[in-house]
């Protein structure tokens, strides 16, 4: 990849970033300059992306909470959590999963499960396999035997039940859905949505 591709990712991620604050033109003009910047003052251009990022990210200020979730090969469990935590936090943080790959999709029993619930749509740009330069705020393991692969800033690690069959997917989907509300109350975030499990129910009742 050259830094010519990584500079179009930063561009995209960027845009998903800040968007919801500033205009394309602001953002892009921003973009521009710090690549020229750097680019006239750079010993060692392996280095110009991540140079180029860390300047326009301290430029536009606080940035949103990146979130990462990573399932070893359950493409689908990683996708689950990123679409329910997308619909519950909104523009408030980023979201994303680790890459994974395309023969790898895992068991799609809680994709099934959260559709049921209206949970099922498609996720926006945003909930994309991870094409981020910099290392995001959380990396969220989903299972205590995940391979810790990934890098973040801070690592979580999140016990989940095993969903097995239908029924044993559903109480894995309690237990993500409570895990998010939990998540999103510690990073201060009010969900957009009340909860529709029991168990993210008690743990709302309980702050």
């Amino acid at each position: 990849m050259t830094n010519q591709d990584r500079f179009a990712t930063i561009r995209e991620d960027l845009h998903a970033r800040f968007g919801h604050a500033h205009s394309a033109r602001e953002i892009n003009a921003r973009l521009d300059w710090a690549i020229e910047k750097h680019s006239a003052n750079a010993s060692l251009d392996e280095f110009l992306p991540v140079l180029v990022e860390r300047e326009v990210n301290g430029f536009f200020g606080e940035h949103r909470p990146h979130v990462r979730f990573a399932a070893g090969s359950d493409h689908a469990l990683a996708h689950a959590a990123a679409v329910l935590t997308e619909r519950l936090g909104g523009d408030a943080l980023f979201v994303d999963t680790a890459t994974v790959h395309p023969e790898n999709e895992g068991d799609t029993r809680i994709e099934h499960v959260l559709a049921e619930r209206g949970l099922g749509e498609a996720p926006s740009e945003a909930v994309a396999e991870s094409r981020m330069v910099a290392m995001p705020d959380y990396i969220i393991f989903l299972g205590v035997d995940v391979p810790r692969d990934e890098a973040g800033k801070e690592i979580k690690i999140w016990d989940l039940p095993k969903g097995t069959d239908l029924e044993s997917s559903r109480e894995l989907a309690d237990d993500l859905e409570a895990r998010v509300f939990y998540m999103l109350s510690k990073l201060g975030i009010t969900p957009l949505e009340l909860p529709q499990s029991e168990a993210a129910r008690q743990m709302v009742a309980a702050q």
